[in-house]
């Protein structure tokens, strides 16, 4: 299955917001486990992600294809994060999936009310990749310039 992803996904940008380096690291090699040769940006919190995401725009370079946002950041809380890049032109269509400890429904709810594209739990994702492999996978049917917005749970 791992194999079929590098197939029909491009190459992508990756934003990693994740306060604990650990988490984002997995998500990294869960990307190259695949063969995948991905670009990954990481930020321990979301403002400096957001001000990275600001620079970007402003300079007129090329956005994030897909951002993993934890919920639970310091500084600003990922919830808010996710508030303000659906809220942003520059950044509203970024498909943004949430990674998170939680697994309570109003926390999803409230994902996905903000505009998440996925909410995936943090445990779920330890313990199998493959439905997070493929939810990613939906973003990109066959080119990464089709992109699809969606409630999708994993």
């Amino acid at each position: 299955m791992m194999e079929n992803v590098q197939a029909s996904i491009g190459r992508m940008r990756i934003l990693l917001i994740d306060d604990n380096r650990d988490h984002a690291n997995i998500l990294q090699w869960i990307f190259q486990k695949t063969g995948r040769e991905d670009e990954f940006t990481y930020f321990g919190d979301g403002m400096s992600a957001l001000e990275y995401l600001k620079t970007q725009a402003e300079g007129q370079k090329l956005k994030p294809d897909l951002i993993f946002l934890d919920f639970n950041l310091p500084r600003l809380d990922g919830r808010e994060v996710l508030r303000m890049l659906k809220e942003e032109e520059a950044t509203k269509s970024i498909p943004v999936v949430v990674v998170s400890s939680s697994e309570r429904d109003e926390d999803v709810r409230r994902a996905y009310e903000l505009g998440a594209s996925s909410y995936v739990s943090k445990s779920e994702m330890l313990e199998d990749v493959t439905p997070m492999l493929k939810s990613i996978q939906s973003f990109w049917p066959n080119d990464p310039s089709k992109k699809i917005q969606g409630d999708r749970r994993l």
